[in-house]
């Protein structure tokens, strides 16, 4: 009896300690280079190229290559997370188009944005477009050569 009252214990406090385990930071597993790789609505071979770098200092760069260009164009600004929430401006001062709501997968190896509306109190109204991200660069060679460019660009589309 007291053996299975041990294995019992031991079975318990294993599930206690799998259930605890701590999610990872996001302020903390944002920073890096990443690459979508999956948006709502959007078949896989319809995904364009898009790569975003979040830097510790609160900076962030999209390189994105949509529609007829021939070369990557690069976004900057700063950003803010607030728990799980992520805000950000452009360097011409516009904000993106929502805030959203970050998780990570796969230890920390994918990058969950969901787009989110905030209510006054800043709390999660209502939820949209889910986009995905793989740790992944871009290629030097792409990002010296990226057209830099400004939220104010005309007929620009953007992926934050």
């Amino acid at each position: 009896m007291k053996r299975i009252l041990n294995i019992l214990a031991s079975i318990i406090i294993l599930a206690l300690a799998v259930s605890c385990k701590k999610a990872p930071n996001v302020e903390v597993g944002i920073v890096g280079e990443w690459q979508l790789t999956e948006m709502t609505g959007y078949e896989a071979s319809a995904i364009p190229a898009v790569y975003i770098e979040f830097t510790a200092e609160k900076n962030f760069d999209i390189y994105q290559k949509v529609g007829n260009v021939s070369r990557f164009r690069k976004y900057s600004g700063t950003y803010a997370v607030a728990g799980t929430i992520v805000t950000g401006e452009y360097n011409d001062g516009e904000a993106w188009g929502s805030a959203y709501r970050v998780s990570l997968e796969a230890d920390g190896e994918v990058l969950v944005m969901t787009a989110v509306t905030l209510d006054a109190a800043g709390a999660v109204a209502s939820e949209g477009e889910v986009t995905k991200y793989v740790k992944a660069s871009l290629a030097q060679e792409d990002k010296d050569a990226a057209d830099i460019m400004t939220k104010s660009v005309e007929s620009a589309v953007y992926f934050l």
